[in-house]
């Protein structure tokens, strides 16, 4: 088995901000699409107003799914290597709110234990559990079926209530203290510049960050 540290969410580059609530709850705001809004896409009026939203990955829905790129995009390509049982752990930059307090950080939000994969998406599949997944929106709303991947998660994937803290602490355990700390960034920037790829744990590593996920 393996788990495989995803980075998704808005981020520094946006305009939005995913807030962090003082309970530790929060809210995982999507990043928008570059392509204009059109059936089956989805929007968030309150958030990113017309745009069309890129909800990956969609931990709410009735099937819990979540695309990548895995056949060209380099971020991704640790993905093609998962499979049932693997376990997708899905970390985002945390604003906190109005109410809340701090600086904004890295943190673990949910997860998806992948059940099945669809591979390599170059036509319409037809109707299936997939159905709902931004990936297979977008191209049905006429974008490209460029080779994406689709994860199907099992019962236990789920946005977490409370978010779970990733600092250079928990990276160093889990990562074996081989990431390079400079003086002239922050942690932040640090964590962000090294999650930017999809990042792939076995053995101890896959031990470390599971205990980390709330039961």
């Amino acid at each position: 088995m393996a788990a495989f540290v995803v980075n998704v969410g808005v981020n520094a580059a946006h305009r939005v901000r995913s807030p962090l609530f003082t309970d530790g709850s929060f809210r995982l705001w999507p990043i928008p699409e570059q392509r204009p809004w059109a059936p089956p896409m989805v929007r968030l009026p309150e958030v990113w107003g017309e745009r069309a939203v890129h909800l990956d990955p969609d931990l709410e829905a009735g099937t819990p799914t979540y695309g990548d790129n895995c056949r060209w995009a380099a971020r991704a390509f640790a993905l093609r290597r998962a499979g049932p049982g693997d376990l997708l752990l899905f970390l985002a930059r945390l604003h906190p709110s109005a109410e809340g307090s701090g600086t904004p950080g890295f943190y673990l939000v949910g997860q998806l234990e992948v059940a099945e994969t669809l591979a390599d998406l170059t036509a319409d599949p037809g109707a299936g559990w997939w159905d709902g997944n931004a990936h297979v929106r977008r191209s049905r709303a006429g974008a490209p079926w460029d080779s994406f991947w689709v994860f199907r998660g099992d019962r236990a994937s789920r946005l977490y209530r409370r978010a779970v803290a990733f600092t250079r602490t928990e990276a160093d355990r889990v990562f074996g203290g081989g990431w390079l700390w400079r003086d002239s960034r922050t942690e932040l920037q640090t964590l962000g510049s090294y999650t930017r790829t999809v990042r792939r744990l076995e053995g101890r590593g896959e031990e470390l960050v599971r205990s980390l996920c709330p039961s």
